[in-house]
């Protein structure tokens, strides 16, 4: 399960990014993710996570718990197509 919140300022309540988290992790192993309005460097002064806009400190806002998504091949996901062979239905009947 991965943890997911959103990083808000306290001064001018801008969003900043995401920064998502594994269950069990500390934060510091957490993935930041900036919003597209903020450049990549913006984020991070003196080596803590500030707002890109007005530079105030940030807190975790709109804490969620998100399942994360199996991945799929395309090989898997097609349906086969026609009539199953005749040893594959007597391999299943038995």
């Amino acid at each position: 399960m991965l943890t997911v919140a959103d990083v808000k300022c306290y001064h001018c309540g801008f969003v900043s990014g995401e920064v998502s988290l594994e269950d069990g992790k500390p934060l510091r192993a957490s993935s930041f993710k900036p919003a597209t309005t903020c450049a990549k460097s913006d984020h991070l002064r003196a080596g803590r996570l500030r707002c890109c806009r007005c530079g105030g400190p940030v807190y975790l806002d709109d804490v969620r718990t998100v399942r994360p998504q199996p991945v799929v091949s395309i090989e898997e996901a097609r349906p086969r197509r026609g009539r199953p062979r005749r040893s594959e239905t007597l391999a299943r009947a038995s």
